[in-house]
């Protein structure tokens, strides 16, 4: 495989840093956050032990099931880490991109494996963990996702972009599938992006769902890829709903919740161990949240630090869709190709593949995948 070539973009990390206003730095974002922030934000801890601690964190406060069960490496999911602390950002945007995209390519070439099925890459520091909700935010995880997604800097808000992520088949060719690119941020705590709050600063977290089912079939872990895509379609289930689980501000929910199918009985639900946060019959196919989740950089969830504002006071998406999660085959030029079937690609522009972004719909009432 060979790697691509990509022109680092050029930007001054110090002074975005110094141009985002902070949170009280005695302002709880909640136990759990502010426990794994007293290792996180230490400078006298090295970076290993950072990682082992987000680990212990995610694997208990992550609303995503494949976080969850990817931090602690069961259930077949693993994703790998690229650590950028205080003193990567100290010496420049071109440092950092440079960091990044030779972790990134080794990532995709474990990838490709099956050996790794998402990728976090985790900007530390206090200034980042304390950044205060707001325009300065957006624009300053715009030029952090600039150093990741370099071949598509400048990165813009309310767009949906994925990541092309390899998978070798059986007889040795090569195919692409799409991830999902999400941002994550310390300071989410009580918005109306909360189920994305993270300690340690700011995260930009990749997730192949299909990969992860390719893998799991050629690991044993299922018999074949609609069965595999079954039990990653009961975790996506389980994840929806589980945000609110970390709040400590009385009886409030998650950003994200199931919607009702009252076409299905009770006794009819398709989960074995259905979570409490689940209806007995919630809807299979769609659900409803208090952001497109498929948008890297949601700039007015971003942006509004308004805290315990209720549910039903803000805008909602009704039906965002769960049918890219299936082994059905689709046409290339339909919305969710790629995310279990790929592209075929050669063998020597597998790292420079790429997936065209798509602006966010604007919002109508009624949610969807674009």
């Amino acid at each position: 495989m060979v790697a691509a070539t990509y022109t680092p973009p050029c930007c001054d990390l110090e002074e975005l840093l110094r141009a985002v206003p902070s949170v009280s730095g005695s302002a709880s974002l909640g136990r759990d956050i502010d426990e794994a922030n007293a290792v996180l934000l230490d400078p006298s801890i090295p970076d290993e032990l950072k990682i082992a601690r987000f680990r212990c964190w995610a694997s208990r406060h992550q609303p995503c099931m494949f976080g969850r069960l990817g931090a602690r490496n069961v259930g077949g999911i693993k994703y790998d880490f690229c650590w950028i602390n205080s003193d990567d950002l100290r010496s420049g945007a071109s440092h950092v991109a440079s960091k990044i995209q030779q972790i990134r390519q080794q990532w995709k070439l474990r990838a490709a494996e099956g050996l790794s099925h998402g990728l976090i890459v985790m900007f530390n520091a206090p200034e980042l963990a304390f950044a205060k909700p707001g325009p300065q935010l957006v624009q300053l995880c715009r030029a952090l996702c600039d150093l990741y997604l370099v071949e598509h800097a400048p990165v813009s808000a309310d767009t949906i972009y994925t990541e092309s992520v390899p998978l070798r088949g059986s007889d040795g060719s090569v195919s692409c599938l799409k991830g999902g690119i999400n941002v994550f941020y310390s300071t989410a705590h009580r918005t109306g992006n909360h189920d994305r709050r993270i300690p340690g600063g700011i995260m930009i977290s990749v997730n192949s769902p299909g990969l992860l089912a390719h893998s799991m079939v050629k690991r044993g872990l299922a018999a074949d890829l609609p069965g595999a895509m079954k039990t990653i379609l009961r975790l996506a289930w389980a994840s929806i709903g589980n945000g609110g689980m970390s709040r400590e501000v009385g009886d409030q929910h998650s950003c994200s919740w199931h919607n009702v199918d009252a076409t299905r009985s009770a006794e009819q639900c398709p989960m074995r161990h259905q979570p409490r946060h689940a209806p007995d019959n919630f809807a299979t196919g769609h659900y409803s949240a208090l952001y497109h989740t498929d948008v890297l950089i949601p700039s007015k969830v971003m942006a509004d630090g308004s805290q315990d504002v209720p549910r039903d006071a803000l805008e909602a998406w009704p039906e965002l869709d769960l049918k890219y999660l299936s082994a059905s085959k689709v046409p290339a030029e339909h919305e969710n190709f790629g995310f279990v079937h790929g592209r075929a690609v050669a063998e020597e522009t597998v790292l420079q593949h790429t997936w065209t972004p798509m602006p966010a719909p604007d919002y109508s009432g009624e949610g969807h995948r674009p």
